[in-house]
């Protein structure tokens, strides 16, 4: 590693959710490579759901963010009863950040805190208007103190810590981003960090959060935050936008999307930006598909655009339209694991889809490769999160149960027996608000997301029941594999 400045890295190690769908006082660690099994409508794509909403605070005002998730504003708070919900969410993230930023007007600045914790609370509420519109109620952003960091102890050898550790004196003990009151008003409140001085914004008078207003290396901390956010990508792989060819138009992408557009101008930017870059993607794609030679691209100026060749053993060559989608998913994960433009956090719904099972094994082993072994400082600091349902990813996922990057987590729906407020509407009493402290005892339907016992310390920093304790790996593969999903449930308590 050339110097500590050269070190790259965006990471999530902790998460935090209240009052968003199906979550009500989930905690969740996460290690470089976590992995979410559990089968369908267990919660585990609400894990994605939330860091993608968050992720959309990060650049946008609340209502966009909103209504750019599935289903209704209201519905993203957890449903307490018919047309009732909750009239918050709250939600806290730790984060390892780069210490050097840059921004869009040629800034730089170097961090001091590499950890750091964000926090946030959302509120529904009736607007001068006499309608339920959003917002901001608290928001924070702290460094996380070497002390209380019991992630990096965990996870990171002792010998590399230093590079992610904080200083141990000097500094403002104030948070980057707090929460105050001001005339009995809420307002947050950014203190001078670096070059710009602090300044402070009524809660009720802005529409987007703090964090997701700072464009500048002006508050670097707080910047360095949401860059990061920002930056989480989320995949969800279509085999038709796979297949097609990049268009080369004005303002074209070359860089895979979410659906997986533009696989071939991401491509075709490697092979200029890197001699090396096809032959390295062509090694690593013929040990898991041994009848694929070379990986090809070219520049069809006639139809102007990039499209994607397979070369077989045979001297053949096969477009992306004809290669199937197991392929194409492994194909889009090999240019990931070479692209120095993919840093950071990748979440990756049901990779499993479209793959043989005698191919999952090669799925497990480039996943791995796709996030950072701290053992190893050289290696580009990336990090992937992945929900499954498939027993045999499981299974190859298991392997390295004795490896401190690798995590699995087990996903179920519980019932939990909480009181909460009842500040709904009550059609009864001709839809006037009850009054505020009348609580009610309910029966809630919530996501469990456990981990799958394994040596690490790194997954007993969240607190479990015994009961939840002695969930085991045999276990969470005859769950995935009982098709009366119910019943299965019942056995594990």
């Amino acid at each position: 590693m050339e110097s500590e400045k050269a070190v790259v890295l965006d990471m999530i190690t902790y998460l935090k959710i209240n009052g968003f769908k199906s979550f009500h006082n989930f905690e969740m660690v996460f290690t470089p490579l976590t992995v979410i099994a559990g089968a369908n409508a267990s919660g585990k794509s609400n894990v994605f759901d939330a860091l993608q909403l968050l992720a959309r605070l990060a650049e946008t005002d609340l209502k966009t963010a909103f209504n750019e998730q599935r289903g209704s504003a209201n519905e993203l708070f957890t449903q307490y009863g018919e047309e009732w919900y909750a009239d918050e969410m709250s939600f806290v993230v730790d984060m390892l950040v780069n210490r050097t930023v840059k921004d869009n007007w040629g800034g730089e600045a170097e961090l001091k805190y590499p950890r750091l914790r964000y926090e946030l609370i959302i509120q529904r509420r009736r607007n001068e208007k006499g309608f339920d519109d959003l917002f901001i109620a608290y928001e924070y952003l702290a460094k996380i103190r070497n002390t209380d960091d019991a992630w990096c102890q965990n996870i990171i050898p002792k010998s590399l810590r230093t590079l992610w550790h904080a200083p141990t004196g000097g500094g403002s003990p104030k948070p980057f981003i707090y929460t105050d009151t001001q005339n009995e008003i809420p307002t947050i409140k950014i203190r001078q960090d670096g070059r710009q001085g602090g300044k402070a914004t009524p809660a009720n008078a802005i529409s987007q959060t703090v964090l997701g207003g700072i464009n500048s290396i002006d508050f670097p901390h707080a910047f360095a935050a949401k860059e990061e956010m920002r930056r989480w990508k989320f995949l969800q792989l279509n085999p038709a936008d796979l297949r097609e060819p990049t268009r080369q138009d004005i303002g074209m992408h070359d860089t895979i999307t979410q659906s997986g557009k533009n696989l071939a101008a991401a491509l075709y930017r490697l092979k200029l930006d890197d001699e090396y870059a096809l032959t390295a993607i062509s090694r690593t794609l013929n040990q898991f598909l041994p009848n694929f030679t070379d990986v090809l691209v070219y520049d069809d100026q006639a139809n102007k655009q990039f499209i994607i060749k397979l070369r077989g053993e045979d001297g053949r060559e096969f477009s992306s339209r004809v290669l199937s989608e197991g392929t194409l998913r492994l194909l889009a994960l090999c240019i990931f694991q070479y692209d120095p433009q993919h840093i950071g956090l990748l979440c990756f719904e049901e990779p499993e889809n479209g793959i043989h099972p005698f191919r999952i094994e090669t799925m497990a082993h480039l996943l791995k490769d796709l996030s950072v072994d701290f053992t190893n400082p050289s290696m580009p600091l990336r990090q992937v999160i992945v929900n499954t349902h498939s027993p045999v990813l499981v299974k190859q996922i298991s392997l390295w149960k004795t490896d401190p990057n690798v995590s699995l987590w087990f996903s179920q729906i519980s019932t939990l027996i909480t009181q909460v407020e009842d500040l709904i509407e009550n059609k009864a009493k001709n839809d006037q608000r009850v009054c505020p402290g009348t609580r009610k005892k309910i029966k809630l339907r919530v996501s469990k997301i456990l981990p799958v016992i394994k040596e690490h310390a790194s997954q007993l920093v969240l607190q479990f029941t015994e009961q939840e304790r002695k969930l085991t790996l045999a276990e969470v593969i005859q769950y995935l594999q009982t098709a009366d999903a119910e019943k299965a449930i019942e056995e594990l308590r």
